[in-house]
């Protein structure tokens, strides 16, 4: 058994030219250190022989005994000395395993027993301290390394700044996003490598941190949208030592948002249902649209699946992977729309949050905002609408400060934008803006090939869904289906299957089964005036063919319709938007409501 002198830390240099000469002091003429992580470590205080020619040699590992003498186990161990066999006696320390250390040696002529033995003792003792701190150093160092990657590999930007103001670390992240190169930073004032005022300087001072702030930051050089986090780092008397900064994009922090918030699109292409012609042209000309960044409107009735189209434009748009934000601008409260749509700053109304708040379009930013029946939104906010298109910023609301934003708009109306921006109660410049390309979606009446498959489709998705043995429906039935009009579209034919689904307890849907204004409803006889018709019909039906046989009758002059209807103008536009009317000087439209 043997092994060359190995190299050691300098610590380690430092207590073996110690034990050297400790050892001559103490009358040792030989001694060996042993260890299990090193086996043989070997001074020869009598004799400088070289390393790599050993004069003492181990034949064995040393035999320690399990019984202590005086609380010290005693060793021995077989060696030879420039060949010569020789038999060495020492000491081990208590601990047992690779912490373990023998030391072993053979006293001069001269020397005290007891010296010799104390001296190996403290030998012995010594090593074990030295070669514990070398583990807890090197423990240290690996966990320090460790450390060091998770700081480094992290998205996170972090950095750390003394008391003084001076860059301690920051990784590559904090570097990105602050366009600083991190090596060349380290050891400069923080102020010195921006060009505007840190947000943590005041910490310094305060001693406060801050968690999850926004900060919104304009430079000559630097446009910076970030959520920010500060702690300070303090002595036991309170002082600050050094700030521990850590932020993200605030592009990050939205997508993490979307993923829990429903901010996404759900419909493609392959769920609209139905292959008549006229859908078929609709939904070539979304999938054209879809590859393009420009803003889209979609102009149809209610219930014709504007959201669907929309959310399937967004689906096969390269902006797949961004948000998807519906709004319903009907819907909003006429106070809140515009702090809604753009955001609002701090404390700039009563009851706003005094952190702030982003509005639809910056959540939307990366993505696509849907706006739906975006006739209804007020003039004032419409004028800012035009200004975000246009400057592709917004301004939130009681700020000064414009956020840029990446997002693409998709519009709907179930009225005539035109007829409306003729009138101003739309802007025609905004109309422009949002009608970049227009797509109009097929009323249910005008694409009646379709019926049958999406009452099958809608038959499979309830049953399904609320365990029914219902499995389609008779050809009496269907053939009612398909002879009302739809006023409602694909949504009031999918509520009547779903309603029908609930209550049938036939495996094929009957007549008898269906709604009272299907079973009632008769279907117009061609050649037949509305009014000769012999089924009675409702107030609602009557009224509906009164007002567009009238527009029909006047050329679409609304004007003109209302004076010969006896009805003001706006009373016209209301009962327009009721009856889900087109107001469009293009196709004709027939008394009973069917567009050619």
């Amino acid at each position: 058994m043997e092994s060359p002198r190995p190299l050691f830390s300098p610590a380690f240099e430092r207590i073996w030219e110690h034990l050297t000469q400790q050892f001559a002091y103490d009358g040792l003429d030989i001694c060996v250190i042993w260890t299990a992580q090193h086996e043989q470590l070997w001074v020869d205080a009598a004799h400088a022989a070289p390393p790599d020619e050993p004069a003492l040699r181990l034949v064995e590992a040393p035999q320690v005994s399990s019984a202590t003498i005086d609380g010290v186990h005693t060793a021995q161990a077989a060696a030879t000395w420039h060949g010569a066999p020789l038999l060495l006696h020492g000491v081990a320390t208590e601990s047992t395993g690779d912490d373990r250390v023998v030391v072993l040696g053979r006293p001069r002529a001269d020397a005290e027993p007891a010296q010799a033995q104390n001296a190996l003792l403290r030998a012995a003792r010594l090593w074990q301290i030295a070669q514990q701190t070398a583990a807890l150093v090197d423990a240290q160092a690996h966990q320090l390394r460790e450390q060091q990657a998770i700081v480094d590999h992290i998205s996170d930007g972090l950095l750390v700044v003394d008391r003084d103001g001076v860059v301690k670390h920051i990784n590559a992240a904090a570097g990105r996003i602050l366009s600083l190169i991190p090596s060349q930073s380290v050891g400069q004032k923080f102020s010195a490598l921006l060009d505007f005022e840190p947000i943590i300087a005041p910490i310094l001072a305060s001693g406060v941190g801050y968690q999850d702030r926004e900060l919104i930051i304009d430079s000559p050089k630097r446009h910076l949208h970030l959520i920010d986090t500060a702690v300070p780092i303090k002595d036991r008397h309170g002082r600050v030592l050094s700030i521990v900064n850590s932020f993200r994009e605030i592009q990050r922090v939205r997508k993490v948002a979307d993923k829990f918030n429903g901010s996404h699109a759900r419909y493609t292409f392959a769920d609209l249902i139905g292959q008549s012609e006229a859908l078929l042209r609709a939904v070539d000309a979304a999938k054209k649209a879809a590859r393009g960044f420009a803003n889209v409107m979609l102009l149809g009735e209610s219930g014709v699946g504007k959201e669907v189209f929309a959310q399937a434009i967004h689906n096969a748009s390269e902006r797949v992977d961004g948000p998807f934000v519906a709004i319903n601008c009907a819907a909003l409260p006429r106070d809140l729309i515009e702090s809604e749509l753009f955001g609002y700053a701090p404390g700039s109304f009563t009851g706003a949050r005094k952190e702030g708040r982003p509005g639809k379009f910056e959540a939307a930013s990366g993505g696509t905002i849907f706006l739906d029946e975006i006739s209804e939104l007020p003039i004032d906010v419409q004028a800012k609408l035009l200004r975000v298109l246009q400057e592709r910023e917004v301004v939130r609301v009681g700020d000064s400060r414009g956020i840029p934003i990446d997002v693409r708009l998709v519009s709907a109306s179930n009225r005539d934008l035109r007829a409306m921006s003729k009138l101003r109660e739309f802007r025609e410049d905004l109309y422009y803006r949002c009608n970049v390309i227009g797509i109009n979606l097929p009323a249910l009446r005008d694409r009646p090939t379709d019926i049958p498959v999406l009452t099958h489709y809608f038959v499979a998705k309830y049953a399904g869904l609320l365990s029914r043995n219902v499995f389609g429906f008779s050809a009496e039935a269907l053939d009612k289906l398909y002879r009302y009009n739809w006023p409602g579209n694909v949504r009031e034919l999918e509520n009547a299957i779903e309603r029908i689904v609930n209550l049938t307890e036939h495996e094929l849907v009957q007549v008898a089964d269906l709604p009272d204004e299907l079973q009632s409803h008769q279907a117009q006889q061609p050649g037949l005036a509305p009014m000769a018709s012999l089924a009675p019909r409702s107030l609602h039906e009557v009224e509906r063919e009164a007002i567009v046989a009238m527009l029909h009758h006047c050329a679409f002059n609304v004007t003109a319709a209302a004076r010969r209807l006896g009805i003001s103008k706006p009373t016209l536009y209301s009962k327009v938007r009721e009856h889900g009317i087109t107001l469009e000087r293009g196709p004709r439209v027939e008394p009973g409501g069917n567009e050619r």
